[in-house]
């Protein structure tokens, strides 16, 4: 097959994609860089015959540096999420879940499946402490960790195993409330994350920077469909991270 016609193809592909995320979800950064990805792939595939030898050289080796990249972040990110430690068994854990959007009094989907991986978690392991993390984001009309703890208590959760971080506005401020929090109240610092998969590397990162050196990982159910978009935002929310602790 020409390279032209797996170029175009593939760039096809990538705005199909970006426009099925738009319309199930909404427009974020991850389906607009697989927009922006179908244009240069479909421009380049289109324009490639005509860059000469220099020009044709340039666009493999940029080609080949991304897809190296992306393939170690990619196994960066998958490490990191199958990371496990053993809780100590006189200690037990502490669970911190990671806020995310909420919807009115209730947590979004994304939220949801996070609050029962916990919820999974914390009926496994009863001597585990819960810290809900979140504060009131723009356009909520309540901070996500009161809609997360009322959410784990109306699904059985006992109401003395979960302390509440309403503070938080990003993954950094997350962590490091919440280990202030954990710190107060004498908690195990075998720390237990509760978020999505693709999100658990960044999370990592932030913890270690903060001093937590036990980490485990629980994650929740994202969607398959939506783990594409969301990883690639991940990638530069890793930059974020790494420059900002953020």
């Amino acid at each position: 097959m020409k390279r032209k016609t797996v170029m175009v193809i593939s760039g096809l592909i990538c705005f199909i994609y970006a426009c099925l995320t738009m319309v199930t979800v909404s427009l974020q950064f991850g389906n607009a860089f697989f927009l922006t990805l179908a244009v240069v792939l479909i421009g380049e595939g289109l324009i490639h015959e005509k860059l000469g030898k220099q020009g044709k050289r340039w666009m493999n080796g940029i080609w080949m540096i991304s897809g190296i990249l992306a393939l170690i972040l990619i196994g960066l990110m998958v490490s990191a999420a199958n990371m496990h430690v053993a809780a100590l068994k006189d200690q037990g854990s502490t669970v911190i879940v990671l806020g995310a959007k909420i919807n009115g009094d209730q947590p979004s989907l994304i939220l949801k499946r996070r609050l029962q991986a916990a919820l999974d978690y914390a009926n496994e392991n009863p001597d585990c402490m819960i810290i809900v993390t979140g504060g009131q984001g723009k356009g909520e009309d309540y901070a996500e960790s009161t809609v997360m703890k009322n959410w784990l208590v109306e699904n059985g959760l006992e109401m003395n195993r979960i302390l509440e971080e309403n503070q938080a506005r990003n993954t950094g401020e997350n962590l490091k409330y919440s280990l202030k929090l954990l710190r107060q109240n004498n908690l195990s610092e075998n720390v237990v994350i509760v978020t999505d998969s693709f999100h658990q590397l960044r999370a990592s990162i932030l913890a270690k920077q903060l001093g937590i050196e036990q980490i485990s990982a629980v994650n929740s159910q994202t969607p398959v469909s939506l783990i594409p978009m969301y990883t690639v935002r991940e990638w530069f929310g890793l930059v974020k991270a790494l420059a900002l602790q953020k």
